[in-house]
């Protein structure tokens, strides 16, 4: 194999030692500038080091300027590029899989998935089959196809093909023989358009359907679950059909606004949203979403939980929900954990509440604003009230509707105490942590503060956080995208210590 063209290059980095006030565990920040990088940020311990190495990489446009990849390591308190390279125009594709002792970066061509060794820095064949993505965009998109499917702490592949899904187990170590691929058959859905079709793999929901400790795989087709039991050596490639009790109309979680001209037609829009365990009892739960629509702005949103019961051997759902969450307006996923370590899934909702009002304020501001509810269960029940509200205001222009500064809040563990912390940006000097309380409360009434120096402008979408040194305490990293003021790429990276 020849190695990636390589080109030098040295990471313009500067270290801000800084005082994490009240806050035990000290940070230091660091802001990496990556020039042009403007595409998607990875991160994998790709060479046994005691940190993870960085992966960030360059889009093309429509003028045709060269992808590119460039790998930082954090390295004599600094990050610094080890490899900078240009990607082929065949590249479909990236992702990170992760192993028990070091990570590898796959890179997905038609038909066929390498892997980037970092002894050479050359890209080595990995696996071979046939799939849905064979079209290379001009960015370099991150697609997830490597997930542990089996429970046992290391990445396997599932790769969606027209019908279905191959699947492969991998070894006890990365350059162990891998497991499969078994084809797992769940037809795709399609969007037809006048000239094209669009294809969007079935979504893959994990669970143990007949309790036997191993984790099965299942997929929603035509009211009903196509279950493909797992065992000792794989999976077995004959289905299950299990009916479903709840009916609904997709599993795509995409939100769509209509009014409809029949007074009688139903509005309220039903989709599977999660197949999880979220009552902490090792059964998968089923979760809806129905979106109730009365006029372009009166909207309400509904979860309901159905509990998962083991019945002859399999897993069976209710007819009527055990608990419920309804909010006015749109209510979305922001995430969910098990905030108070009780072994039962806790909830982050965004809510969108349309109304004149707010229509007024964000065309007269260019900001909007908007509440994440958090959801604590007890006793196998949400409360019909947030436990906990926040609110994060987002700017856009009012030219091109873009979003110009992203007000991000998330949960992580940067205190080390095993409950997750809220984490929200006062501005570009400051990172408010309201450490977890572990009870209905879930987070402290006042901050401790992380001190940086970073830029007031976030990319939308581009804060991650990870224990990147493997220390037990959460790490961030932040996207910051080039403005008028300046030209270039940055990363901002909020490391323990």
């Amino acid at each position: 194999m020849q190695p990636l063209r390589a080109a030098a290059a040295t990471a313009v980095c500067f270290a801000f030692p800084s005082l994490a006030a009240q806050l035990a565990a000290p940070y230091d920040h660091y802001l990496i500038d990556t020039g042009d990088a403007d595409g998607a940020l990875l991160h994998g311990n790709l060479t046994g080091d005691a940190t993870d190495e960085l992966v960030v990489f360059q889009d093309s446009d429509a003028e045709g300027s060269e992808r590119r990849m460039a790998v930082y390591r954090f390295q004599g308190g600094a990050w610094r590029t080890i490899q900078s390279a240009a990607l082929g125009d065949d590249v479909i594709f990236v992702d990170m899989l992760h192993g028990t002792e070091t990570d590898r970066l796959l890179v997905f061509r038609r038909d066929h998935v390498q892997w980037l060794n970092a002894d050479g820095w050359i890209l080595e064949p990995l696996l071979s089959a046939p799939s849905i993505y064979n079209v290379p965009p001009l960015d370099v998109p991150h697609v997830e196809i490597a997930r542990d499917v089996n429970g046992d702490e290391r990445d396997d592949i599932l790769l969606p093909d027209f019908d279905g899904y191959w699947v492969w187990l991998q070894g006890a170590t990365p350059d162990a023989a891998w497991v499969g691929p078994a084809k797992l058959r769940a037809e795709p859905t399609a969007i037809a358009g006048l000239r094209s079709a669009t294809y969007r793999p079935r979504a893959v929901y994990p669970l143990d359907y007949d309790g036997d400790g191993h984790t099965d795989l299942a997929f929603w087709e035509d009211e009903r679950f196509v279950v493909y039991r797992a065992g000792d050596d794989g999976f077995d490639t004959e289905p299950l059909f299990v009916e479903l009790p709840v009916e609904f109309g997709s599993d795509d979680f995409a939100v769509s606004f209509g009014i409809g001209g029949n007074r009688d037609a139903n509005k309220d829009r039903v989709m599977l949203y999660a197949v999880d365990d979220y009552n902490g009892d090792g059964i998968g739960d089923l979760v809806t979403n129905t979106l109730m629509i009365d006029g372009l702005l009166d909207h309400s949103t509904r979860y309901d939980f159905y509990f998962g019961k083991r019945v002859d051997g399999g897993t069976a759902f209710a007819r009527a929900p055990d608990t419920t969450i309804e909010s006015d307006g749109i209510q979305g996923p922001f995430e969910h954990a098990d905030y108070d370590n009780d072994g039962r899934k806790d909830l982050g909702m965004a809510t969108f509440d349309i109304g004149i009002g707010k229509i007024i304020a964000a065309l007269l501001t260019g900001s909007v604003r908007f509440d994440v509810d958090f959801y604590v269960m007890q006793g196998n029940a949400y409360p019909t009230e947030p436990n906990v509200t926040k609110t994060i205001k987002v700017s856009f222009s009012l030219r091109t509707g873009s979003v110009l500064s992203a007000r991000w809040m998330t949960t992580g563990d940067v205190t080390g105490d095993g409950f997750a912390d809220l984490l929200v940006p006062a501005d570009g000097r400051r990172i408010e942590v309201y450490p977890g309380t572990g009870d209905a409360d879930l987070f402290a009434e006042e901050p401790s503060i992380i001190a940086v120096d970073f830029p007031d402008t976030t990319q939308a979408g581009g804060v991650d956080v990870a224990d990147l040194n493997g220390d037990g305490r959460d790490d961030i990293l932040i996207r910051f995208p080039a403005t008028d003021e300046d030209a270039t790429n940055r990363v901002g990276v909020v490391l323990s210590r």
